[in-house]
C-alpha cells in the first residue's frame, strides 16, 4: 500500500501539469487574451496615453510579449519551490541601501530629498533587474542626473521602448530645466523598472511557491488564504450532514422495502433534489430574512459587522442575551447549509438502498440468517460494510463538485469563499488568480481520489494495490 501511495503521489506532479496547461493555454489564447486587455496597440493609444501606459504595465509585469510556452514556463519556475529566482524576489541589505544612497547624496544636482528617494527606489529596482551592485547602479543614475538624456541608454538596457516623440519632448526640457528633468526620468526609470520582472539563470536554488499578484492589487496566496477556508467550513459542515441524514434513511428504506417509510422518504428526496437551489437561496432570502415576513436570519456574510468586538462563546449581558461569535457563525451559516445540502439527499438515499438491498439478496445473508443470526447484527455488520464501496465513490465525487458549486450559494450569500472568487477571476481574466484556484482545485480533487483508492483497501480487504 504504501509503495502505491508514493506512486501515485508522484503522478500528481504531471497530471497537475496537464490541468494546469491546458487552463494557462485557454486564457492565453481566448479571445480578449490575459486580463481582458482586448485592445490592440493602437486602439489603447485611442483611449489615451494613460490607458497604454497601463496596457504597457500588464505587458512588461507578465512578460504577454513572450510566447505562450515561455509565459506557462515562467508560471511553473514562479510556483515551484525549486527553480530560478526572479528579478522581482532579489532583496538587498541595509548595507548595500546605505552604500548606494551616499553615492546619490554626492551628486550635485540630487539635492533634494523627494528626488533622492526617487533615485534610489529607481536605483534598487534596476540593480535587481541587471543583477548588479547597487552601488554601481547608483553611479550610473548620478551620472543621468547630470545628463539625462542619457537616461535613455539605461532604459534600452533594461529593455524598455521609448517612444521618439517623448524623447524629443524630454530633451526640450531638459535644456530648459535640468533637475526637473532629472527628476522626471528618475520617475520613469523607477516606473520601468518596478514593472520589469524576469528569470535569473544564476542557477536554480529552493525557494517558497509564489502564486503571484491578482489584478486586484493582492497576492494570490493571501486571496486563496482567505477564501478557501470558508469553502472548506461550508462542505465540512454540509457533507456530514447529507451522509448521516441520506445513509440513515436508505439504510430503513432497504430494510422496510416497499413500506410507507421508502415511498415516502423517496418521494420527499426525489422532489427536494428537482428544486434549483437558486430558487430556494432567494425564497429563504426572501420571506426568511425579510423584515417584510419573517426576520429569522441575516441575508448575507458569515459575521455580524461587530463580530470581532463579540466574545467568543454566548452569555448573558447586562444588555440582554449576547450570542458571541460562535454562536453568530452558526446563524449565518445556516440558510447557506440548507442551500447545500437538501439536493445531495436523494443520490445518496437512493445509492445506499440500492447497495444494501444488492448486498442482502446475497449467499451470504441467507447463510447468516439460517444460523440465527439477528436481522439487526446481518444489516449493521454484514451488509452495510460491503455496501460501502459505492459510497465512497460518490463521496469523492461529492467534495470536487460542492467546491466548484458551492459559487451560486456564495453568490446569493454573498460570501466571499473559493467558488465566488474563482469565478469572479475568470470574468476578469485575472490569470493569476485562475491558476491559483486551478491549482488548488485540481490538487483537491487529485488527493481526494488517492483517498478513495486508501478507503477501498480499508472497506474491503479483496482491495489490494500490490
Amino acid at each position: 500500500m504504501l509503495t502505491y501511495i508514493v506512486r501515485r503521489l508522484l503522478l500528481l506532479i504531471p497530471t497537475l501539469l496537464g490541468v494546469t496547461a491546458v487552463v494557462f493555454f485557454i486564457m492565453a489564447l481566448s479571445p480578449g487574451a490575459y486580463e481582458g486587455l482586448n485592445l490592440n496597440m493602437e486602439d489603447a493609444q485611442s483611449e489615451g496615453e494613460e490607458a497604454r501606459r497601463i496596457r504597457q504595465h500588464f505587458i512588461q509585469r507578465y512578460g504577454l510579449d513572450l510566447p505562450v510556452m515561455v509565459q506557462y514556463g515562467r508560471w511553473l519556475n514562479q510556483i515551484s519551490p525549486i527553480g530560478f529566482r526572479m528579478s522581482s524576489q532579489i532583496q538587498f541589505s541595509d548595507s548595500q541601501k546605505v552604500k548606494a544612497s551616499t553615492i546619490l547624496e554626492s551628486s550635485t544636482v540630487l539635492t533634494e530629498d523627494p528626488t533622492i528617494r526617487r533615485a534610489l527606489n529607481a536605483t534598487l529596482s534596476i540593480a535587481a533587474y541587471l543583477e548588479e551592485e547597487p552601488a554601481r547602479t547608483a553611479r550610473r543614475l548620478v551620472d543621468v542626473a547630470e545628463k539625462p538624456e542619457r537616461g535613455f541608454d539605461l532604459l534600452a538596457l533594461i529593455g524598455s521602448d521609448v517612444d521618439e516623440k517623448f524623447r524629443q519632448e524630454f530633451l526640450k526640457a531638459s535644456e530648459a530645466d535640468l533637475h526637473e528633468a532629472s527628476s522626471h526620468m528618475f520617475d520613469q526609470l523607477s516606473l520601468e523598472a518596478a514593472t520589469k520582472n524576469r528569470v535569473l539563470f544564476t542557477g536554480p536554488t529552493v525557494k517558497w511557491p509564489d502564486l503571484g499578484t491578482s489584478l486586484r492589487g493582492r497576492p494570490v496566496t493571501e486571496l486563496l488564504l482567505e477564501a478557501v477556508p470558508v469553502t472548506l467550513l461550508l462542505n465540512a459542515i454540509s457533507i456530514p450532514i447529507i451522509y448521516v441524514v441520506a445513509i440513515l434513511a436508505g439504510i430503513f428504506a432497504a430494510r422496510y422495502r416497499g413500506r410507507w417509510f421508502d415511498i415516502s422518504s423517496g418521494i420527499v428526496f426525489l422532489g427536494l433534489w428537482s428544486i434549483p437551489v437558486m430558487w430556494v437561496g432567494v425564497m429563504l432570502i426572501g420571506f426568511l430574512a425579510n423584515e417584510e415576513f419573517i426576520r429569522w436570519f441575516p441575508t448575507a456574510g458569515l459575521h455580524d459587522l461587530k463580530a470581532q468586538q463579540m466574545p467568543f462563546l454566548p452569555r448573558a449581558a447586562e444588555s440582554g442575551f449576547d450570542r458571541g461569535w460562535l454562536l453568530d457563525t452558526v446563524w449565518h451559516l445556516i440558510l447557506p447549509v440548507i442551500c447545500l445540502t437538501y439536493g445531495g439527499f436523494a443520490v445518496m438515499a437512493k445509492l445506499t438502498r440500492a447497495s444494501l438491498l444488492e448486498n442482502m439478496a446475497a449467499d451470504y445473508v441467507r447463510t447468516a440468517r439460517a444460523k440465527g443470526v439477528s436481522d439487526h447484527d446481518v444489516l449493521f455488520r454484514h451488509v452495510l460494510h460491503n455496501s460501502l464501496l459505492p459510497l465512497i465513490t460518490v463521496l469523492v465525487g461529492i467534495l470536487p463538485a460542492m467546491f466548484a458549486g458551492t459559487v451560486i450559494i456564495e453568490t446569493i450569500f454573498s460570501i466571499s469563499g473559493m467558488g465566488k472568487l474563482g469565478v469572479e477571476a475568470a470574468f476578469m481574466k485575472d490569470r493569476e488568480l485562475v491558476m491559483g484556484t486551478t491549482l488548488i482545485g485540481g490538487s483537491i480533487g487529485l488527493c481526494a481520489e488517492l483517498v478513495r483508492d486508501v478507503w477501498y483497501a480499508m472497506a474491503d480487504p479483496r482491495v489490494s494495490y500490490e
